[in-house]
């Protein structure tokens, strides 16, 4: 689970759909395609968007051979994902090892980290700041604002 259950979620986002399976707690981008998000690898270039934090997890459902899931949010892969613009969040999809107050950027695969990365011309663009640094789980706090 990359979303602790501790947040605080001042805006959220439900116009993008996202057609890959995913984890929650990512920080999601738009892709080539309008209306889809994804996680980037890559985390710079000129059309690098994060766009939230993704709340629900993707996978693949098969609702012939399993009901849905009520105990979590989960949603089939090409459906309406719920994204966080603004609030604070604990999440483990961390990159280093971040300290109070620090900035946080975007990183690949939806990662979150206190360095700032680069192709060379595009800085990965900042995301928030961390409120905490990791505890002994891995989580850490972060405001997001984007």
């Amino acid at each position: 689970m990359a979303l602790g259950p501790n947040r605080q979620v001042f805006q959220t986002s439900i116009r993008y759909a996202m057609d890959a399976a995913a984890e929650r707690g990512g920080v999601v981008c738009t892709a080539s395609t309008a209306g889809i998000v994804e996680y980037r690898v890559v985390p710079t270039g000129s059309t690098v968007y994060p766009v939230g934090v993704l709340l629900d997890d993707v996978e693949d459902l098969n609702f012939d051979r399993h009901p849905e899931y009520l105990q979590r949010e989960v949603v089939d892969i090409g459906s309406v994902v719920g994204l966080c613009n603004k609030g604070e969040m604990q999440t483990n999809l961390i990159v280093g090892t971040p300290a109070q107050g620090q900035p946080a950027y975007l990183h690949p695969s939806g990662y979150v980290g206190p360095t700032r990365l680069t192709d060379g011309v595009n800085p990965a663009p900042q995301i928030g700041v961390f409120r905490t640094a990791k505890d002994a789980n891995g989580y850490a706090t972060v405001l997001v604002d984007l």
